[in-house]
């Protein structure tokens, strides 16, 4: 459908108030089944992500569907306010709630007026979790705090990535943040992108637009301050690049291109050294936090050797292991739990292993989509075959003896 343009300078145009439009967008949202951003009118706690599951013309009504639930105490009357886009076009609306219709699900009025805000200047490029392009910035000097996460979508005019980490500069403890931490306007002297395409390591300053949850995540949204010549430049070779890869690769925005080489065998790694937000390693506890809680599924056939690697990984804190016989059983085992966390799938490969390259090529095409699903292959010393699409890493034969395995499994989970 056709929407009125914003405004010049501040991206902020006139109110819309026709109420078949706002009832068309409405539909539009419906739809589309979009997920976006509500919160109390005029306070910076974080929003609650929601999508309309139902519109009620008749009696004017919204039935929001919200990711987490709101206060017992949210009175009828409360004014809140809807950020939502439709198609290159951003708007805020405010809305009235009108009470609990079920668990998660509230009645709110449909908005009288919808305000353009914020038009989009430049296209957003999203980036997928297997990328590994990870977001660091801070809030200032000791004692400030440290945020960090992978990157979710990137632009000339700034970036969204997901929140991981909080930590203290001064002694670099992990914190929860509260209701007013993620405050519009926010200053960011120090950020930095890591890993992205071609360019290794990224500095600009930043300012807090605006924090929502995606499913039980917090998602940050960063405007670039004044960027030089040479930032300028930098990036928008990154999003060239990108922009080809996305014009070359119908149905897969966002992915990164693949070196068609075959990999070199892996080289053992001493202590990984991924800086943390607060400009040192991630502390010990930390790691071993991540150990416990990260899923790990190893696909190998029964036998002393699948005992060996299980109680070398336990050792190493690994605590949340499953065994699977073959990659068949693997794939019936991920296609039955779809909605549930991806875990990190353990290959055993070598001369006696009951994984093959054909098993590898099925298991590629099976995971179409879910290739964010990390998979990683067990070798007795050599790399992984030269496979049609070489997109798994492989790790060392975990073994108790050997120290330089388990920093290497940290750094692919994401844990460092």
């Amino acid at each position: 459908m056709n929407q009125g343009k914003a405004g010049a300078g501040s991206g902020r145009g006139a109110p819309m108030e026709d109420p078949a439009q706002i009832q068309q967008t409405m539909l539009d949202l419906v739809q589309s089944e979009a997920e976006f951003p509500i919160k109390v009118e005029g306070t910076h706690t974080l929003p609650y992500t929601a999508r309309i599951a139902h519109l009620d013309a008749k009696q004017g009504m919204l039935h929001l569907k919200l990711i987490r639930p709101l206060p017992h105490e949210m009175t009828a009357g409360a004014l809140f306010e809807m950020v939502f886009s439709v198609g290159e076009q951003r708007f805020e609306a405010p809305t009235v709630f009108h009470g609990r219709e079920a668990y998660l699900l509230y009645r709110f009025a449909i908005p009288s007026q919808m305000v353009p805000s914020d038009r989009r200047r430049h296209k957003r490029y999203p980036f997928r979790p297997r990328e590994k392009a990870y977001v660091v910035v801070q809030d200032g000097t000791v004692p400030g705090h440290g945020l960090s996460g992978p990157l979710v979508n990137l632009s000339l005019g700034g970036l969204a990535f997901r929140v991981d980490r909080v930590m203290r500069l001064d002694d670099h403890l992990r914190v929860t943040p509260g209701p007013g931490f993620f405050e519009r306007g926010k200053a960011f002297p120090m950020l930095k992108i890591r890993d992205l395409p071609k360019l290794p390591a990224f500095e600009a300053r930043g300012i807090l637009a605006n924090a929502y949850e995606r499913g039980g995540e917090t998602i940050v949204g960063i405007q670039f301050g004044e960027l030089g010549e040479d930032e300028l430049r930098e990036l928008q070779a990154v999003l060239d690049l990108r922009d080809l890869v996305q014009r070359s690769t119908p149905g897969l925005p966002g992915e990164a291109p693949r070196d068609g080489s075959p990999r070199s065998p892996a080289e053992p790694k001493g202590p990984a050294t991924r800086i943390s937000p607060a400009g040192s390693q991630t502390p010990d506890a930390l790691r071993q936090l991540g150990r416990r809680s990260t899923r790990l599924l190893l696909v190998m056939a029964p036998g002393p050797d699948r005992e060996q690697v299980c109680g070398a990984l336990g050792a190493q804190g690994f605590l949340r292991l499953e065994t699977l016989d073959s990659v068949n059983q693997a794939l019936a085992d991920l296609r039955s739990n779809q909605g549930a966390t991806l875990p990190m799938v353990l290959l055993e490969l070598g001369p006696d292993g009951s994984t093959s390259v054909g098993d590898l090529q099925v298991l590629q095409q099976e995971l179409g989509e879910r290739k964010e699903l990390q998979v990683v292959l067990l070798t007795h010393g050599e790399g992984a075959p030269d496979l049609l699409d070489p997109i798994f890493p492989s790790l060392p034969w975990p073994t108790v003896e050997d120290p330089s395995w388990p920093f290497q499994l940290d750094e692919l989970a994401g844990l460092i």
